[in-house]
């Protein structure tokens, strides 16, 4: 934005013919000097007003607003849209996956295993896949890090576990959880986990350990050293454990302790109770992968051998609601993580909405909803996509995999078994990208690459975030 002999930082603004006009004790000819606004002003009051297709908009017409946003994380944070409700596509920036590779030696082959970020954003050729290598180190003291992997990620920012080394103690292996900014290329290490209390056999069994990143929508304001790693946006990491029991109601409980960037510390032990989720403590793996976090609701899909479930986590006021799927809800068989006739993923039908449940099978993909008055579970689902429109990406009829939803982009990842990945635009139902690479048909998915809107204004004329 400029205007006759203004600085970079500065923005005209027209004045009023009336305001041109001489004063009564002024010479004739005599006007007045033009009124300036701060860019910050101008791009805050924009942001305020606009939803965010507007602000993409705005910095694809000016170059100094990219410029200004990228330079000042303050002014970053103080980025507040209206119509959040609406899906940003190009938030999307990929997914991150491991990748192992083989050399021959001359008496033994060896392998070595990397993160790479699976660019969904490239403009290359439509059939080209680009991988970016994931590099995580940083700090004074070199470190290696082996068995990475990413657990999470939110709003640009990614929970990673790692086992690292240093140079002074190599043999000294310790285990690591960290916050990993890959815009700024910092992360923040977290302190020693505190341990949950051991399973007491006559109280119920419990599940694997969930872990889920939360990243605070606020300015940053009045937070903590850590904040720092994610740009001034305060976050936490929370860490749950479900424990069922069949024959006692009072044993029902999920365990939750949150580390918190404000503070630098993990929380005390919470049990939160959970008396209406029936199921076994032999139900295979309750609590499904890839929670959904709305606000400060985390949401789990929960199958027990009894029933199915929707939890739903209330971090703030560390309260837990269940709500009972319909009695026709699909479901495997007993063996549940043995049976792979359906696939189930939790999404949203608009940014910020009431979650769905998307499920899979040989046939199509459907969405099961909530009614928006009384808010119980439809007894039908809504059809998202026939599978025969994916036909062309298919050698055989078979159930596609729902590996990742983008909560921001409204993108969701399916693996098609051998064949390839797709990432589908769940409003449009249009396959947006393809990867055949044969690399990645077998290869671990871990989580979405979305960055955060003001952190990718600057970066918008950009094919990808550097990772190297």
């Amino acid at each position: 934005m400029a205007g006759g002999s203004a600085g970079d930082d500065d923005v005209v603004v027209p004045v009023s013919p009336r305001a041109q006009q001489p004063s009564g004790g002024g010479r004739r000819g005599h006007r007045q000097k033009a009124a300036w606004l701060s860019l910050d002003i101008i791009i805050a009051e924009i942001a305020s007003r606009s939803d965010p297709a507007t602000l993409v908009r705005c910095a694809a017409t000016c170059r100094d607003a990219r410029r200004r946003i990228a330079e000042d994380p303050d002014l970053r944070g103080r980025l507040r849209l209206r119509d959040t409700e609406r899906f940003v596509l190009p938030l999307l920036r990929g997914h991150l996956t491991r990748i192992t590779t083989y050399t021959r030696g001359a008496f033994m082959s060896k392998s070595k295993t990397d993160v790479y970020l699976v660019d969904a954003a490239a403009t290359t050729a439509a059939d080209s896949t680009r991988l970016v290598k994931a590099t995580f180190a940083s700090g004074a003291e070199a470190e290696t890090l082996s068995n990475v992997v990413p657990m999470d990620s939110r709003r640009g920012l990614f929970l990673v576990h790692a086992t690292t080394t240093t140079q002074t103690n190599p043999y000294q292996y310790q285990l690591q959880l960290f916050v990993w900014n890959p815009a700024t290329r910092r992360r923040l290490v977290l302190p020693p986990e505190l341990a949950f209390p051991e399973d007491d056999p006559d109280a119920g069994r419990s599940t694997d350990v969930e872990y889920v990143l939360l990243v605070d929508d606020s300015d940053g304001e009045g937070a903590g050293a850590g904040a720092d790693a994610a740009d001034g946006r305060p976050f936490q990491v929370l860490k749950a454990k479900l424990v069922l029991s069949e024959k006692y109601r009072s044993h029902r409980r999920l365990l939750v302790q949150t580390f918190s960037s404000d503070h630098g510390a993990w929380s005390p032990c919470t049990e939160i109770p959970t008396p209406n989720l029936h199921g076994s403590d032999s139900s295979p793996s309750p609590l499904q992968r890839r929670p959904l976090v709305v606000g400060d609701v985390v949401h789990w899909l929960c199958l027990t051998d009894s029933g199915s479930y929707m939890l739903m986590l209330h971090v703030r006021a560390a309260r837990v609601n269940v709500t009972a799927l319909p009695v026709s809800f699909p479901r495997d068989g007993k063996n549940i993580q043995y049976d792979r006739r359906h696939q189930y993923l939790l999404a949203m039908a608009t940014a910020g909405g009431n979650p769905v449940v998307l499920v899979a099978d040989a046939d199509r993909i459907s969405a099961w909803e909530q009614s928006k008055h009384t808010k119980m579970w439809k007894p039908r689902p809504q059809v998202v996509i026939e599978n025969e429109t994916m036909l062309r990406f298919m050698r055989d009829k078979c159930v596609p995999r729902l590996e990742l939803f983008g909560e921001k982009s409204g993108a969701l990842l399916l693996r098609i078994d051998g064949c390839c990945l797709l990432w589908l635009d769940l409003h449009t139902k249009k396959i947006l990208r393809c990867f055949s690479l044969d690399r990645l048909l077998y290869a671990e998915v871990y989580c979405p690459y979305e960055m955060d809107l003001s952190s990718w204004v600057p970066t918008f004329n950009s094919a990808v975030i550097s990772f190297d």
